[in-house]
C-alpha cells in the first residue's frame, strides 16, 4: 500500500473520530421564542434548530456569521457547525425588532468557549437534585429540594464531557418534578448538571438505555 494512500487512511479515521465527539444541541423554534435561549458549546459543536409551533420564522445572525435561513412547519429544521470560538447573537427578523442597539423579542445566543463553568460556593452547592428514573429509557422527571437562585438549566453532556442537551426549569417547578423528554438521544451514560444563574451547583450520572 502506498504511504499517501496510508495518510489518507489515517486522516479519514481521525477526522471520523472528531466528528463523533463533537455534540448536537437541538433549540426549539415556537411561536415567538428560541429554547433554550441562551446555549454554550464547544468549538465543532452543532446547533440544530427544530420547528415545534406553527408560525414562520426568518432566523438572522446579528453580525451576518451566517445566512438567514427560516424555521417553519413547512422547513422544519436547519443545522450550524460552530468552529470559532465566540458569542453569536441572532433573532427572528419577523417577531424581533432593534432599540436600543440591540435586538428585543425573539432573540438568542450561542456562546462557543471551551471555558469550564463556574461553581458556587459549598454552602449553596448543597442543593439536592435527582433525575429518575435511572437507568431510564429517555422519559424522566427532574426535582430540585430547594430553591436557590433565579434561574435553573439542566445541562446533560456525554462522557467526554459535550454538552448535548440543556433544559431550562421554573424554580417554582422544580421541587414538583419537571417531566423532560431525551428518548430522541443514544443509549449510553451521561452527566448531567443543576446550574443556578449559570454556576453549577450539582452534578451526577444518568444511564439511557433506549
Amino acid at each position: 500500500m502506498k504511504i499517501s494512500t496510508r495518510l489518507f487512511g489515517v486522516l479519514a479515521l481521525l477526522l471520523a473520530q472528531l466528528s463523533a465527539l463533537a455534540a448536537t444541541i437541538t433549540v426549539e423554534v415556537g411561536d415567538n421564542f428560541y429554547r433554550p435561549a441562551a446555549v454554550t458549546i464547544r468549538p465543532g459543536d452543532e446547533i440544530r434548530w427544530v420547528n415545534v409551533g406553527f408560525g414562520t420564522h426568518p432566523t438572522a445572525s446579528d453580525n451576518a456569521s451566517w445566512a438567514t435561513f427560516t424555521i417553519s412547519p413547512a422547513s422544519t429544521t436547519n443545522s450550524i457547525v460552530f468552529n470559532t470560538a465566540g458569542t453569536f447573537n441572532y433573532h427572528c427578523t419577523a417577531h424581533s425588532s432593534f432599540a436600543g442597539n440591540q435586538w428585543i423579542g425573539q432573540t438568542g445566543t450561542i456562546t462557543v468557549s471551551n471555558a469550564p463553568q463556574a461553581t458556587l460556593d459549598a454552602k449553596a452547592a448543597s442543593i439536592g437534585m435527582s433525575v429518575y428514573p435511572n437507568p431510564s429509557k429517555g422519559l424522566v422527571t427532574v426535582t430540585v429540594s430547594q430553591k436557590v437562585g433565579s434561574e435553573y438549566k439542566l445541562r446533560l453532556s456525554n462522557i467526554i464531557g459535550r454538552e448535548v442537551r440543556t433544559v431550562t426549569l421554573r424554580p417554582e417547578t422544580a421541587a414538583a418534578g419537571v417531566p423532560i423528554n431525551l428518548s430522541d438521544l443514544p443509549t449510553g451514560m451521561y452527566i448531567y448538571s443543576l446550574l443556578v444563574n449559570d454556576k453549577v451547583v450539582a452534578t451526577k450520572r444518568l444511564v439511557l438505555q433506549n
